[in-house]
């Protein structure tokens, strides 16, 4: 098992902070959450309604106006398997401008 270079991605992406693992000419993205998201005073608490269970993606685009920030909520809520939220799960909901304005936790892997 070995670590591969990791992959450069154009966009803002999730997996910028995750390693490649290859082991047995297998590829793997490791899945442990390396980077904690701190508690903001902006941040917002979401109620997951029936019609909301395991799709992160429809939660973020209520709050981000963009489903591709699912990743966002998962990290701060240190989901794992974002198809296994259940309805009446309360998730943080961390503040856009606080993750990524300069010399925050998200803005130096970005």
């Amino acid at each position: 098992m070995m670590y591969a270079k990791p992959r450069i991605y154009p966009y803002m992406s999730r997996y910028t902070i995750y390693r490649l693992i290859i082991n047995n000419n297998e590829t793997y993205t490791e899945t442990v959450n390396q980077t904690k998201i701190p508690e903001s005073n902006n941040d917002r608490y979401h109620e997951v309604l029936p019609e909301e269970e395991n799709r992160l993606d429809i939660i973020a685009q209520k709050y981000y106006n963009d489903a591709s920030f699912s990743w966002m909520i998962a990290m701060a809520n240190d989901i794992i398997d974002p198809f296994f939220i259940k309805r009446g799960t309360v998730l943080r909901i961390p503040d856009f401008v606080d993750l990524f304005q300069w010399n925050s936790v998200l803005y130096q892997r970005v």
